[in-house]
């Protein structure tokens, strides 16, 4: 239940708690959080938002200061979100010196909060940050979620998202991986510990994660898991925090999970898949659906693919967030490298999956693993609504090879590429806002400049034909 129902209103934490409290389900609400505190024998509530790279940024509260903090906000530096993944403040972000550094208040979504099994005696719950004055911090990717999400309900459409990611698993201590071979789906791996990997599928599941397949694939030490999809929001909250859950789960059994895009230049980088389709409200049928067109796909569909295709490669500054995800965008090594689409065709961008069903759905495998999965859905969806509103024209569907067709127009292959595409999309800009734009454009060139100082080779041919040590430090153990 998430009581700010309206994204963009200024509001404050002690409002919302009044609003909570008058209705019927905001009462039971609370006096099932309330249950679960002494029931479960809490003494720690997370408050926890995610930053623009999806890590989190929390405060552990005693359980008896958790209803103060509901009713009158729990101060976060403003500019957190605007941190680099090393928490390097940004500059020229408008979160930072421009408001002299301040606070902003969270406003905890009650809906989130859970106990957390693999951390003896925490829960957890989800907060957006908002300034003193009760104005939401628009560029935070889960409000803009909400506003998204928002639009295509206004449309009479429901969202439904599911993901899948790749991560690597190596030795806490030596770092090395697991397993030292590519064996995916190979079932000794997909095994190699099967007390740790039955441990962690339990404590998720038991968490309320809703996994529904574990493997091995190609990457030395690498493992998938796909989760199955849920409605807008919830689907999103969920992705993010799975990714932390894995991370503190691997690290209690002596491992450390990898989340970092492209670890080893010679092994199969790790990507993010997000799987979306329309439902419409009224109907409750896939609106992406239609059986009276040959290929099974609705008009909607049609342009909700058109509107990501035409907008990729502006959304790769989100797609490859870091400047080692471009690393992963090459020949030969399975990951799409161009804006195309196709059905069951993984060479593509997009690719069209279950048609002539009700779980027809756009599975966009652009994004990296070390995206932002509130990032991922927001420029998914936002691409998405602007095909639908303005009409676009679908291209026709990749039938053969992308890889092996040079004729082809390659995706952004730099973070400068991704950044000058991005600040030349005019409609896309429009729909995140000026917050958002202002914030990604500055910790764009921050990241760049960061590199630069960093890597001798930085914008080299060179710098993508290797790992380096700086990349490594920098994004292995915290992404």
């Amino acid at each position: 239940m998430n009581f700010d129902l309206d994204p963009e209103r200024v509001v404050t934490p002690k409002e919302v708690m009044a609003e909570a409290k008058a209705t019927t389900e905001g009462v039971n609400l609370l006096l099932d959080i309330r249950r679960q505190l002494k029931d479960k024998d809490v003494k720690y509530v997370r408050f926890e938002q995610y930053d623009l790279y999806g890590i989190p940024r929390s405060k552990n509260v005693p359980v008896a200061y958790f209803e103060h903090y509901l009713e009158h906000g729990l101060n976060f530096y403003g500019g957190i979100m605007t941190c680099d993944v090393q928490t390097r403040c940004a500059p020229n972000t408008g979160y930072g010196e421009e408001v002299t550094y301040g606070d902003a208040r969270t406003i905890p979504d009650l809906s989130t909060f859970t106990t957390l099994p693999w951390a003896p005696h925490t829960a957890r719950v989800i907060v957006d940050p908002h300034w003193y004055d009760g104005r939401p911090l628009m560029a935070t990717p889960r409000i803009l979620l909400k506003k998204i999400l928002k639009q295509f309900s206004d449309l009479g459409l429901k969202v439904k998202m599911g993901f899948e990611f790749e991560f690597y698993l190596v030795d806490w201590e030596t770092r090395k991986p697991v397993y030292g071979s590519q064996p995916i789906f190979h079932t000794l791996y997909n095994n190699f510990d099967i007390d740790f990997i039955y441990d962690l599928l339990d404590v998720l599941q038991a968490s309320g994660f809703r996994v529904i397949t574990q493997n091995s694939e190609q990457g030395p030490g690498q493992q998938e898991i796909n989760l199955d999809a849920r409605d807008g929001l919830e689907a999103a909250d969920e992705a993010m925090s799975f990714k932390w859950a894995i991370k503190e789960i691997s690290r209690q059994h002596g491992y450390l999970a990898s989340f970092m895009t492209k670890p080893y230049i010679d092994r199969c980088a790790s990507g993010a898949h997000i799987h979306i389709s329309l439902i419409e409200k009224k109907s409750g049928q896939n609106a992406f659906l239609d059986l009276n067109n040959p290929e099974g796909l609705s008009e909607t569909a049609r342009r909700f693919i058109a509107g990501v295709v035409k907008h990729a490669p502006a959304n790769m500054v989100y797609a490859a967030p870091t400047v080692n995800c471009y690393k992963r965008y090459r020949p030969g090594v399975c990951a799409p490298t161009t804006a195309t689409w196709g059905f069951e065709n993984r060479s593509v961008g997009l690719r069209i999956k279950s048609t002539r069903g009700q779980s027809t759905h756009v599975e966009n495998r652009l994004y990296c693993s070390a995206a932002n999965p509130y990032m991922t859905a927001l420029s998914t969806l936002a691409a998405g609504l602007l095909g639908i509103r303005s009409a676009y024209d679908c291209p026709p569907p990749a039938l053969g090879d992308v890889w092996a067709d040079p004729s082809i127009e390659l995706l952004p292959s730099s973070m400068e590429e991704s950044l000058e595409a991005f600040e030349t999309d005019e409609a896309l800009k429009d729909i995140y806002g000026a917050e958002l734009v202002k914030v990604t454009a500055a910790m764009k060139r921050w990241d760049i400049q960061i590199a630069k100082e960093n890597c001798h080779n930085y914008g080299r041919p060179d710098f993508k034909s290797a790992v380096s040590d700086w990349e490594i430090n920098e994004f292995f153990e915290i992404l």
